[in-house]
Formats: structure tokens, sequence, C-alpha cells
């Protein structure tokens, strides 16, 4: 059953959807996992995903290898920093951070949506 979960993340991550909030949320929810271990879990799981999905649009020419290059320096230099911190803080910080930031990216996910929604019957 995880692997079939796994496919259905990955494929919603593809999408784009933002699938790595499920599978924290699933990690957490339905497995047991402690919330730091989930979220390291997360960024493992989506930096996989993001090698091959780079790979491709690296051959179709659709970024730049400089900037992938620049990026993956300066998100491997955050996520090292990040990590430190998390070490040293309450665990149900970075719980109560994943939350809210899920909240808000869904309300203004509503809010964009009801915003285009109004233009184009303008």
């Amino acid at each position: 059953m995880d692997i079939v979960i796994s496919f259905l993340i990955a494929a919603i991550m593809g999408m784009g959807i933002g699938g790595g909030g499920f599978l924290v949320i699933y990690l957490t929810l339905c497995l047991g996992y402690e919330q730091i271990l989930a979220q390291g879990t997360n960024l493992v799981f989506f930096a996989i995903a993001s090698v091959f999905a780079i790979i491709v649009h690296l051959f179709k020419r659709k970024i730049s290898l400089k900037q992938v290059l620049l990026m993956s320096a300066f998100g491997s230099l955050g996520a090292f920093l990040a990590s430190g911190i998390v070490n040293r803080i309450d665990p149900k910080i970075p719980r109560i951070a994943l939350g809210v930031l899920l909240v808000g990216a869904g309300i203004l996910s509503i809010y964009n949506t009801l915003k285009k929604e109004k233009n184009k019957n303008k």
C-alpha cells in the first residue's frame, strides 16, 4: 500500500499540485512518523523526483544548467542551515510552521482562484 501511496503522491507532485504536504500528512498520521522525520523524508523524496525532472527539462532545453547549478548550491546551503536549526528547537515548532504554511497556501490559492473568476466575469 505504501508503494501505491508514494506513486500517487509523486504523480501529484509531478502535476505541480504540492504533493509534499500530502506525503508529510500521510507519514505522520498514517505511519506514525515524527514530524521532523516526515519532513526529512519528504525532502529526500522531493530531491529524487526533482533530479529526474531537471534531467528531462535540461534535455528539452527548458531550463539553463547554470541556473540549476546556482539554485542547487543555494538550496543545499539553505537545507544544511535549516537542518541545524530544526535539530536545536522544540519539535512542535516545525509542525506548527508546516500547518500554518499549508493553510496559508490553501487560502492564497482560493483567493487567487476567486480573483481570477471575478476578473473573468467582468
